[in-house]
């Protein structure tokens, strides 16, 4: 059988890779499932695609990805902090993430691509079609960051056994499908129109998406091609330019319950929503700049308001009005806070004497979790309050103007460039992160400062840790980490042996079960040291 996806956006159950099926690649199953998406509309079809695709991009892939780089992570001992220590092997749901594999490859995934390509195609309409094909190198691009070498040129030919095409390979041809989707988008037909989620039919916008698109690819393969970054320059030269962020490739989502925004379903509907904390490094950042977007990306771990005259015990903690957590270290006399409320110290470590109380300002109220050193008790950020990011209507950014500045900035670094256009390439995106969410900044936060005078490595350094920052939610990052070990983390701490942040996923077995192409696990792990070609075999840092 093939597994089909509905045409409303996809619910939790796939999220949580909970799709039974057997293969969907081999050649059997495809030609002779009775429930070929030939029955559909194109317009069925492509809504179907984008719905897969939305929750493939923010799915169980996307969490975990999340937890590798350390920008989320995890309590309770469940399969999601089991998922974050590199527990994970080719058998289970979370480890395999086969549900994500026949996202990315059935029902709503390249299989539905391919003929909402070839019904574009015999009606003449070039707009659909290039936009189709933008589709399929997304998808196809993220299944191979994932997966490595995986089955493309074959995977809907009708073959039994589709091959595994070479990763290289793969961002090659992406490259060519790129190339004439920016062709056919200049071409006549209407276009998907409203059934396009994301631009509405716009060939503009998403002409732009495929030249960052371009860039990003052409950076997958930087560490191993010397022209890959002149390429990549050259091509986000002509992608995505919109500084008020309404050019970005971004997930359409709705307020009903099975079209919200995937995290927040997994934080409402799955149960295991409390699982999923902060990540420790990447809130250590935020917080050393007091980066604006904090209160977008997580909870405050305290809220509660300073009371007067109000009779406080050692430990307990409030929040002052500086969005600073202000803890009580010492009591006298009766405890009691006084009657009108106290100037605040608002340094770090910092005490201030409020009657009988003394109080230690214990900083801002977001705190990662770390598997490696656990934070002390009640100190740790989760997402249960669904900040803005995790709202059921948030539109993710898959491809955005952040990006590709920030691919210009280092591709210039990279090849020598002006150090001053990097820089300013870097400035744009952080300016892009004041409009959006720093006008005003919020209570404790400050809009990122212009960076004057960096170079060299600092800069290159720079660039990185704001992408960091700045892709949060997407599975980009781990693409950037594994090419450049930036930033520095340290492999979480695993029972599975793994010395350095696993840099794929495992084949799913069912798939290998059907396919001798694809290799055994053995196997997965002594290839490029179970990373993609061309990434960084390993960095400086061990896990303990």
């Amino acid at each position: 059988m093939r597994c089909n996806t509905n045409v409303a956006l996809v619910s939790l159950g796939l999220l949580l890779g909970t799709a039974g099926c057997d293969t969907f690649l081999t050649g059997d199953k495809l030609s002779n499932n009775p429930n070929l998406p030939t029955a559909a509309s194109i317009q069925q079809l492509f809504v179907g695609v984008q719905a897969g695709q939305f929750a493939f991009q923010e799915g169980t892939v996307a969490m975990m990805m999340c937890m590798w780089v350390q920008a989320c992570s995890a309590a309770n001992g469940r399969f999601v902090q089991q998922a974050g220590q590199y527990v994970f092997g080719e058998g289970s749901n979370i480890g395999a993430n086969g549900g994500d594999w026949i996202s990315a490859y059935a029902g709503g995934g390249l299989v539905d691509i391919k003929q909402v390509e070839a019904d574009a195609t015999t009606s003449g309409d070039d707009v659909w079609l290039g936009i189709a094909k933008i589709w399929e190198a997304f998808t196809v691009g993220t299944i191979s960051d994932m997966w490595g070498d995986v089955p493309y040129s074959e995977a809907v030919s009708g073959k039994k056994d589709p091959v595994l095409d070479q990763r290289f390979a793969i961002l090659a041809n992406l490259q060519t499908v790129l190339d004439q989707a920016i062709v056919e988008l200049g071409g006549s037909g209407a276009g998907p129109g409203d059934a396009d989620l994301v631009f509405g039919g716009d060939p503009a916008k998403w002409t732009k998406v495929a030249w960052t698109l371009k860039a990003r690819y052409y950076m997958h393969t930087a560490e191993s091609l010397s022209t890959s970054y002149t390429a990549a320059l050259a091509a986000a030269a002509n992608g995505i330019s919109d500084a008020s962020g309404d050019g970005d490739f971004a997930s359409f989502h709705t307020s009903a319950t099975s079209e919200r925004n995937m995290w927040a379903q997994f934080q409402t509907s799955s149960g295991f929503g409390t699982d999923l904390e902060a990540g420790q490094f990447l809130v250590n950042i935020m917080n050393a700049r007091r980066d604006p977007r904090r209160d977008q990306y997580f909870c405050k771990f305290v809220t509660a308001a300073w009371l007067s005259s109000h009779k406080y015990i050692l430990g307990q903690r409030i929040l002052d009005p500086n969005n600073n957590v202000q803890g009580v270290q010492a009591l006298t006399l009766d405890s009691l806070t006084a009657a009108a409320q106290p100037a605040w110290n608002t340094t770090v470590g910092g005490l201030t004497t409020d009657n009988h109380v003394t109080w230690v300002n214990q900083g801002p109220p977001y705190g990662g979790d770390d598997f490696n050193v656990p934070p002390p008790a009640g100190t740790v950020s989760s997402f249960s309050c669904l900040p803005p990011r995790f709202s059921a209507t948030t539109r993710i950014p898959y491809v955005s103007y952040v990006e590709n500045e920030l691919i210009l900035a280092e591709a210039t670094s990279a090849t020598g460039g002006s150090d001053a256009v990097a820089l300013t390439h870097l400035n744009n995106a952080r300016a892009f992160a004041n409009a959006k969410f720093a006008s005003p900044p919020p209570v404790g936060s400050t809009a990122l400062p212009t960076l004057v005078g960096i170079t060299g490595a600092a800069l290159f350094d720079s660039i990185m840790v704001e992408k960091y920052v700045s892709l949060f939610q997407n599975m980009e990052s781990i693409s950037d980490y594994r090419r450049t070990c930036i930033p520095d983390i340290t492999p979480s701490h695993n029972t599975q042996s793994f010395t350095k942040v696993p840099g794929r996923l495992y084949y799913p077995q069912n798939e290998r079960n059907v396919n001798p192409n694809i290799p055994d696990p053995s196997v997965q792990l002594a290839t490029h040291g179970f990373r993609n070609q061309g990434d960084l075999d390993n960095c400086t840092r061990t896990a303990p």
